[in-house]
């Protein structure tokens, strides 16, 4: 599953085709964390967050933060004020992301290749700071 979304063809050309802004956190010259989020499919009123991703290494530095914050800045400045994000219904960060404001809003499961994601899509409502 994760060469279904993690590839390098398939961010590549995310990026390339301006379907998902990317965010890339550097420490001490070193790649450490990265998100990727873009306005929904069905809704560009609502943006979604990706991906987010950080070396396990560096797991509990704030680096998640700091990138779940940037991308609310950034939902913000495009005058959206609705963040959502899918997470695996066994994946403990979900509390992570109910510490971050996000709140579950529905569940669903989603086919990636021969596999499928059962996902909790939850919600984060933005405010102007």
């Amino acid at each position: 599953m994760l060469g279904e979304i993690y590839s390098s063809q398939k961010v590549t050309t995310q990026i390339a085709g301006n379907l998902q802004t990317y965010l890339l956190l550097i420490d001490d010259w070193q790649p450490v964390a990265f998100a990727a989020y873009s306005p929904r499919d069905e809704d560009a009123e609502i943006y979604k967050l990706h991906k987010l991703y950080c070396l396990p290494v560096t797991q509990g530095k704030g680096y998640g933060k700091i990138l779940i914050d940037e991308v609310c800045k950034q939902t913000l400045e495009a005058g959206k004020h609705i963040l959502d994000l899918n997470v695996n219904r066994y994946n403990k960060a979900k509390s992570f992301y109910e510490k971050m404001g996000f709140e579950v809003i529905y569940e669903e499961d989603i086919p990636i290749g021969p596999y499928w994601m059962n996902d909790f899509v939850m919600r984060k409502r933005l405010s102007e700071p």
